[in-house]
């Protein structure tokens, strides 16, 4: 609050998170808040509110950008320099007691194929819930209940 940084997880809540990063960081938040709060005429900066302010709106905004890779460059050159900037990520030095580096979107891609072959678990009252509006619909129940 007011600029001052805090240890006090209340205190912290009133404010704005520090980006990680420093001034690069800086950077891509701000870039980011433009475009998903003010290009998409959302809440911006202070205006957005998190789930611990459940009296206020969120005010939250979302933005999806999609990149024709070969208007930049050889889709196989930008393959494989992907492919070694990830290893590079994976093979960072851990700090004590992390087991392993993820880069964004590798847990739910590891979800994502877990559940394909797994199928999607469910909490029960979510099972129950999509069968009672199957019945409703006329349509066949859920495959497996869930253990």
């Amino acid at each position: 609050v007011d600029g001052v940084s805090t240890t006090d997880p209340q205190a912290g809540i009133l404010g704005n998170i520090l980006p990680v990063g420093e001034h690069k960081g800086y950077g891509i938040s701000l870039a980011m808040d433009m475009l998903s709060g003010v290009l998409s005429a959302s809440a911006f900066a202070d205006g957005v509110h998190g789930p611990y302010e459940a009296d206020k709106r969120s005010g939250v905004g979302h933005f999806m950008m999609a990149l024709n890779i070969e208007a930049f460059r050889p889709l196989a050159e930008f393959t494989a320099d992907m492919e070694s900037m990830i290893k590079g990520v994976k093979q960072t030095p851990r700090a004590k007691g992390v087991k392993e580096i993820f880069y964004p979107g590798e847990i739910e891609a590891g979800s994502d194929a877990t559940q394909r072959k797994s199928g999607i678990l469910l909490p029960q009252d979510t099972f129950d819930e999509l069968n009672s509006r199957a019945q409703a619909l006329g349509l066949k129940r859920l495959a497996s209940e869930i253990s």
